[in-house]
């Protein structure tokens, strides 16, 4: 199943590393906010070509809060072991794309 929509970035910096396959990997951890107070954490891998063309171009702008437009496929569900217990959604991360700020 695929899901599309636009999330937030995290505090977190994203992480720019190598794959085992040796093929570059970006991960990012995003927040839907669903409401005022219910706000879901998605932890998201980019692998290949096309996240590092994205990291090249965006690696300055992608500070906390911005928005981007995802698509996104084999999401699973994970439960941190930390007390309380929280979780996360994992998936794989297919297309991003920046949304550009407001203007003021």
């Amino acid at each position: 199943m695929r899901h599309t929509g636009t999330l937030f970035l995290s505090k977190t910096a994203p992480q720019a590393s190598t794959a085992r396959c040796g093929a570059f990997q970006l991960q990012m951890l995003l927040y839907d906010r669903l409401g005022t107070h219910h706000i879901e954490p998605w932890r998201v891998t980019w692998t290949g070509r096309s996240a590092q063309r994205f990291w090249l171009e965006h690696a300055t702008t992608l500070k906390p809060g911005a928005a981007v437009v995802v698509e996104l496929e084999r999401a699973q569900i994970h439960t941190l072991h930390c007390r309380p217990p929280r979780s996360e959604v994992h998936a794989h991360m297919l297309h991003c794309a920046l949304v550009p700020p407001r203007s003021k």
